[in-house]
């Protein structure tokens, strides 16, 4: 897959265009049956699948969420798009020249202008231009002047709701991985470089990977079932995120225990898979009492192996 920064800077312009537009933080179920759909329809005549984005997106600029927190970066993103056999990804920042454009500036301008579509598919929730104004009705009029055609592709459900980025930060957030992960179509993870920390974890006998996120979205303090994967391989293993009540500690952390690991892991670049919550975090009043918790606890996760294959 291409990516380019800036609509503008499209070269050489693709041909046969089937496009979508969007944020598509998270690219959960919704998002993927929209850009499969995309892929579809341009392979049947060779064309060429394209996904126009926005980093960061519009709601952030415009402080339209009270859960500011993306569900992947941009790298994390792209890769997942990528994944699902995107020829082209387009990114723009939302900056206030975007916010000016009228719905019908918008589509010739950043659409019509940029990809000369034959096909724009779009979620059932998408709208564009100031104040929100465009809809399909008249996406589908302005791109009729060139010959080409506008489709609205209907909203996924889970339990009989909607699949959307602000249910899946929440539930994360709440600390319901698995919940996130029906919602999500595979694990949320959080990735980042493993990093140097105070050594509790040795002294305790169950010495930790510490991660550095660059992942905004952190569930919520407990403990957790996860996978944590580097180039060189994926280990099971039981994390805790919080604040180490215990010994009185100001800063969130995120460690976990690798089961059956031997090596040395600073300085990777990792990726923490959440695959379920055990319980969340509490003080202990002795060392003695928290090393049994943590026993408890990698027996708990060590019942569960192998972990389920995420959802797909």
């Amino acid at each position: 897959m291409r990516i380019v920064y800036g609509h503008q800077n499209i070269d050489p312009p693709p041909t046969d265009v089937v496009m979508t537009v969007g944020t598509f933080d998270g690219v959960h179920l919704g998002h993927q049956a929209i850009i499969r759909e995309v892929v579809r329809r341009a392979r049947e005549t060779a064309g060429t699948s394209v996904v126009y984005s926005f980093y960061p997106p519009p709601w952030r600029v415009l402080g339209r969420t009270t859960n500011p927190f993306l569900v992947t970066t941009f790298g994390d993103k792209a890769a997942l798009i990528a994944s699902l056999g995107v020829d082209l990804l387009v990114t723009d920042a939302f900056t206030s020249d975007f916010q000016r454009l009228g719905a019908e500036e918008f589509a010739h301008e950043a659409l019509v202008s940029s990809f000369h579509p034959r096909e724009v598919l779009i979620g059932y929730d998408f709208r564009f231009g100031q104040e929100r104004r465009g809809d399909l009705e008249l996406l589908r009029r302005e791109l009729a002047r060139h010959g080409a055609s506008a489709r609205q592709i209907d909203a996924v459900r889970h339990d009989g709701e909607i699949v959307s980025s602000t249910r899946i930060r929440r539930a994360v957030v709440e600390g319901d991985v698995a919940g996130a992960a029906r919602l999500l179509g595979r694990y949320h993870f959080m990735a980042g470089a493993v990093v140097h920390d105070r050594g509790r974890g040795s002294a305790l006998g169950f010495p930790t990977a510490n991660l550095s996120p660059r992942t905004e979205l952190t569930p919520g303090p407990g403990v957790y079932a996860v996978m944590l994967e580097t180039d060189d391989g994926r280990w099971s293993g039981v994390a805790n995120l919080g604040y180490r009540p215990t010994f009185a500690e100001q800063n969130f952390s995120v460690e976990a225990f690798l089961f059956d690991f031997e090596g040395d892991l600073y300085g990777r670049r990792a990726r923490m898979y959440f695959v379920d919550r055990i319980r969340g975090e509490r003080k202990f009043g002795s060392r003695e009492e928290l090393v049994e918790q943590i026993e408890r606890d990698v027996a708990c996760v060590r019942g569960k192996l192998p972990f389920p294959d995420a959802p797909e």
